[in-house]
C-alpha cells in the first residue's frame, strides 16, 4: 500500500466517523492494476464497511478542461475529493447522511420497495424491466443535493460525470451523453449545480429536444426547487412513491437507448438490466432487499401500515415472511438438549502412587518419587476439573409432526365474527384460519429452536370438501407452508384413508384443529380412532363441542376448547412442547 492510499484510507475512516459510523467496520481503499473501473465504491449495510477500489495510478484529471475546472473550484486533491464525496458521502446518503439526520434515500428497504412500486406504475408494460435502474436514478437525484448540502461542495461528482462522458465517447465514438444519462445529469444540475458546473459539463450535452422535454417534466411534476439550499422537503418519504411514478413516466421515452455511462461509483455502466442483475449496487440496497432481513422489513412494514402486498415480491414469499415474523411473538421456552459432565484438564500437583487405591492408568510415567518405601511413580493429586456441556444426539422423537387444519368456509370468519383486515392477508388477519396458520408457524419455530426440526418430518393435512396433505423433511418446509396457505373453503369432511397415508406409522405427533362439526364423522370415526390411538394426538376445538369432540373425549383423547386467536396459537405450541418434552428429558439422561 502506497503512502497516498494509506492517507486516503485514513481520511476516509475519519470521515466515516463524522457520519456517525464510529463502530462500523474500518473503511478500506485498495488499488489494482487490473481493476474493472478507474474508481468504484461500495458500502455494506450490515457492518457499514466502506470499500473503495482504484485502478493503479488513476487521476480524475485527464485533460486541460478538467484541470481548469478543478482550479476554479479550488480542488487541491481531485482523487481525495472524488473518494470522500462520491465514494463515501454519496453511498452513505442512500441510507442517512449523517446517521440520525433522517436525510437519506431510500433510507431502508421498505421505502426502496415503495419507490420501485411507484417507478413500475409510471413505466409502460414493455419497459418494466428497467424499474430497478430508474429507481436508483431517482434515489440518486434526491440524495445528491443532500451530499452538496452536507459538504458545501459536490464538485467530485461533477468530475465523475464528465469523466464518464469522455470515457464513453472514446469507447463508442459518439459525442455527448446518452439521452437518459443527459436527462439524469441535467435534473441533478437543476437541484444543486452552479453556473461553473453547468458550463463545464456542457460539452457532454446534445440538447436533444426529447431529453429537455423529459427534464422539464420531471422538474415540474416533482416540484423540484432550483439550487435548493434546504433539502428537507426532498425527504418526505410519504411523497416518494408518487414522485417516483412521475419520474418514471417522464423518463420512460428515453429508455430506448440505455446509458453506457455509470450513474454512480459502483454502477456497471453497461445499461442492460439483464447484466445488472448479477452486479452489486454501491449502496447495498438491492442486496439487502433480497435478503431475509430486508424482505422482513418490507413485508412487516407494509402489513403494519395497512398496505397491500408488494408487487415486487411473490405473494407466498410475503405471507411466509410475515408469518415467520409474527410467530416470533408466540411465547416459546426451549430446553437445552445437553448433558453436563466433569472433565479433568490438569493436576495441581503429584503424590506417590498408592497401588491399593489408585488407578494405574493415570500414573505419570515421566515423574518419580523416592520415599521411605523406595522408588515410586508419580500420581496426579488434586486434579483441576471443569464442568462442560455436551450436545446429546437425538434418540427417539416422534418422527412426524402432522397438523390437521380445518380449511372449510367457516374458518375464514373470525372467532367472534370479525375476520379482520384482508388488505395484506387475503382471508383476514383475525380469521380462525389465520390464527391456525400462525400456530403452525409457532410450532415450527419451537421445533427449530429446540433443535428437533432437522431430525423429523413435517406434515400438513387440510380438510374441507376433500382431505389433502403434504409432508417432507426440514428442507421441504417451504413447500409445506405454501400448501398450507391455499385453503379451498368448502364443507367440512375428513377422509381417514388420506390421514392414514399422511401418518408414517406408530408414534407420530398429530394435532387437529376445527371450528365445527365434521359432516362425515360417523363414517370415518372408527378408522380415525385406530389411527390416533397409535400416535400422540390432541384436538383443539374453536367454539363449542361437537359429536367429534364428544367421541374423542369418550375415547380418552385430550380435547381443548379456545375462544380467542391468541389462545389458539399459544395452545398449539404448548401442546407440541408438552408432547416432545419427555423425549427431550430422555435425551438428557
Amino acid at each position: 500500500m502506497t503512502n497516498k492510499i494509506q492517507e486516503l484510507e485514513q481520511k476516509l475512516n475519519e470521515q466515516k466517523n463524522k457520519f456517525g459510523l464510529v463502530g462500523a467496520k474500518p473503511a478500506r481503499v485498495q488499488e489494482f492494476d487490473d481493476a474493472e473501473n478507474n474508481f468504484s465504491a461500495h458500502i455494506n449495510p450490515y457492518d457499514w464497511g466502506i470499500e473503495v477500489t482504484l485502478k493503479t495510478g488513476y487521476n480524475p484529471i485527464q485533460d486541460l478542461r478538467q484541470e481548469r475546472y478543478a482550479k476554479l473550484k479550488k480542488i487541491k486533491d481531485p482523487l481525495e475529493t472524488l473518494v470522500l464525496q462520491v465514494g463515501s458521502g454519496h453511498e452513505v446518503a442512500h441510507w442517512e447522511l449523517p446517521f440520525g439526520s433522517g436525510k437519506g434515500c431510500p433510507f431502508d428497504t421498505y421505502n426502496h420497495d415503495k419507490i420501485v412500486e411507484g417507478i413500475k406504475k409510471g413505466l409502460p408494460k414493455n419497459k418494466q424491466q428497467f424499474a430497478s435502474y430508474l429507481a436508483n436514478a431517482f434515489e440518486d437525484t434526491l440524495i445528491n443535493p443532500r451530499v452538496k448540502e452536507y459538504f458545501g461542495d459536490f464538485s467530485g461528482t461533477i468530475l465523475f460525470w464528465d469523466g464518464e462522458g469522455q470515457r464513453t465517447q472514446e469507447e463508442t465514438g459518439k459525442k455527448g451523453f446518452t439521452p437518459l444519462y443527459e436527462a439524469f445529469v441535467k435534473v441533478n444540475l437543476h437541484l444543486f449545480g452552479d453556473r461553473l458546473d453547468k458550463i463545464f459539463l456542457r460539452r457532454n450535452f446534445t440538447n436533444n429536444e426529447k431529453v429537455d422535454k423529459a427534464v422539464n417534466e420531471v422538474i415540474k411534476n416533482l416540484n423540484l426547487e432550483e439550487g435548493i439550499n434546504d433539502t428537507t422537503p426532498l425527504f418526505n418519504k410519504s411523497q416518494w412513491p408518487r414522485m417516483a411514478e412521475q419520474y418514471a413516466r417522464a423518463m420512460s421515452n428515453l429508455l430506448d437507448e440505455m446509458p453506457q455511462e455509470r450513474m454512480s461509483a459502483y454502477d456497471s455502466g453497461q445499461g442492460s438490466p439483464e447484466d445488472s442483475k448479477e452486479k452489486k449496487s454501491g449502496n447495498g440496497v438491492e442486496e439487502k432487499s433480497k435478503s431475509n432481513e430486508g424482505k422482513e422489513e418490507i413485508v412487516y412494514g407494509r402489513y403494519k401500515a395497512g398496505e397491500t402486498q408488494s408487487p415486487n415480491i411473490e405473494s407466498f414469499e410475503q405471507l411466509d415472511t410475515l408469518y415467520q415474523k409474527l410467530a416470533q411473538d408466540i411465547p416459546v421456552k426451549v430446553e437445552a438438549i445437553t448433558r453436563e459432565s466433569s472433565m479433568e484438564i490438569s493436576p495441581l500437583n503429584y503424590r506417590p502412587f498408592d497401588e491399593e487405591t489408585d488407578n494405574p492408568l493415570k500414573i505419570k510415567t515421566s515423574k518419580f518419587f523416592f520415599d521411605e518405601n523406595g522408588f515410586n511413580f508419580a500420581y496426579p493429586n488434586q486434579p483441576l476439573t471443569i464442568d462442560y456441556k455436551q450436545k446429546v444426539q437425538r434418540k427417539a422423537f416422534p418422527n412426524l409432526s402432522l397438523i390437521w387444519l380445518d380449511a372449510s368456509g367457516s374458518m375464514a370468519s373470525g372467532i367472534n365474527g370479525d375476520s379482520g383486515s384482508k388488505i395484506f392477508i387475503p382471508y383476514g388477519d383475525k380469521s380462525k384460519y389465520h390464527f391456525g396458520v400462525l400456530g403452525c408457524y409457532g410450532i415450527e419455530n419451537f421445533l427449530i429452536k429446540q433443535g428437533i426440526a432437522p431430525y423429523i418430518e413435517f406434515g400438513m393435512a387440510l380438510f374441507s370438501g376433500e382431505t389433502r396433505f403434504k409432508k417432507g423433511d426440514y428442507n421441504d418446509l417451504p413447500k409445506i407452508r405454501k400448501f398450507r396457505l391455499n385453503p379451498d373453503w368448502n364443507v367440512t369432511n375428513l377422509d381417514a384413508s388420506v390421514l392414514k397415508q399422511a401418518l408414517s406409522g406408530e408414534g407420530d405427533f398429530a394435532l387437529s384443529i376445527s371450528d365445527g362439526d365434521v359432516s362425515n364423522w360417523d363414517s370415518e370415526k372408527e378408522e380415525i380412532k385406530k389411527l390416533i390411538e397409535q400416535n400422540y394426538y390432541a384436538h383443539i376445538q374453536l367454539g363449542s363441542g361437537t359429536s367429534m369432540t364428544e367421541d374423542l373425549k369418550y375415547w380418552g383423547m385430550p380435547v381443548f376448547y379456545v375462544n380467542s386467536g391468541e389462545d389458539l396459537t399459544k395452545l398449539m405450541v404448548d401442546i407440541t412442547k408438552n408432547t416432545y418434552h419427555p423425549f427431550v428429558q430422555e435425551a438428557n439422561k
